[in-house]
């Protein structure tokens, strides 16, 4: 009975959410459709490549087995999967497109031909010369092939609307995660000995994972998306912290390797609950000044598009 209702909830959200569409995780306010293809997937190919390079080097220098530990590096796999997801929703809401268009195309054709049709209809001695031709025939028959119903558009399937699913979490903590990552670093592993900018290498790495994160929500936030944000996500971003805490931990108890210096006794007093709250804390600020962001997009970019196509046609 559980696992009814579950399943009903989940297509319910995934079949009747009026946001879970095409338009608003494929398009821009500002940015056309194949230059948003083109930066999105250029930049999914970039963030893999920053991704395996941090790897590589991880691996050669003996530290591989804690490299998924880090909060960083989570959060640039998650923004590594939004460009992939993203670039892909892109490129076939751009196809459907095309489809859509050049079957309109086809259906003002038919007509076309439906009303030339009618108007030699009307016309007695036309029609007795067309009836005389010797491939009248094969005219009805293609006439008959003409009028056969334009195939209906698919409804989408349940993998898609996963994947615009997955975007729309993946958007909502990429947007929200990127500047937690940002300010941590630069304000209190930076200074130390913690972090390290000595090779071009580490120099790359380090300012695309701690510092072109924030640059690209920026961005996405401000020019190249159209999601919107939901308050009701928050918990969904306050599963994943408590993931990652768990999993902090759990290095500490199994290898006795603490990820970052500040999950240390030492700090706060011993009091982790005290830094938990703090991380949700500023998790939650974050999220509230991106929520306010997004509303205020929501509502003065359609505004400037409206003053722009009036603009146009006076």
């Amino acid at each position: 009975m559980l696992a009814q209702r579950l399943r009903r909830r989940v297509l319910c959200f995934l079949f009747h959410n009026p946001v879970l569409n095409d338009e608003l995780f494929a398009t821009s306010y500002v940015v056309p459709q194949p230059l948003l293809a083109g930066i999105r997937g250029t930049l999914f190919v970039y963030c893999l490549a920053v991704l395996v390079s941090n790897l590589a080097a991880n691996i050669a220098h003996g530290a591989g087995w804690n490299w998924g530990a880090y909060f960083t590096t989570l959060t640039f796999f998650g923004i590594t999967l939004y460009y992939g997801f993203a670039a892909y929703s892109t490129i076939r809401y751009m196809r459907r497109q095309k489809q859509r268009q050049q079957t309109v195309r086809q259906t003002q054709q038919l007509m076309t031909v439906l009303d030339m049709e009618q108007q030699l209809a009307t016309t007695s001695s036309l029609l007795a010369d067309i009836e005389e031709l010797p491939g009248a025939e094969s005219f009805e028959s293609d006439d008959k092939h003409h009028r056969s119903p334009v195939a209906v558009e698919r409804p989408p399937s349940v993998v898609h609307q996963l994947a615009l699913a997955t975007q729309w979490i993946l958007y909502e903590s990429f947007t929200c995660f990127a500047p937690l990552v940002s300010l941590i670093y630069w304000a209190l592993l930076f200074p130390t000995a913690s972090a390290t900018l000595d090779t071009p290498l580490d120099a790359w790495m380090g300012v695309s994972m701690h510092a072109l994160n924030t640059a690209l929500m920026f961005a996405e936030v401000l020019v190249l998306a159209k999601t919107p944000y939901r308050a009701s996500h928050f918990g969904v971003l306050f599963v994943f912290l408590a993931l990652y805490l768990g999993l902090a931990y759990f290095m500490v108890g199994v290898y006795g390797f603490y990820v970052y210096p500040f999950f240390e006794p030492r700090y706060f007093g011993g009091f982790i609950a005290l830094l938990c709250l703090l991380i949700v804390n500023i998790v939650a600020v974050v999220w509230v000044i991106m929520l306010m962001v997004h509303r205020l997009r929501d509502l003065l970019y359609p505004r400037w598009l409206m003053k722009r196509q009036r603009s146009t046609v006076f």
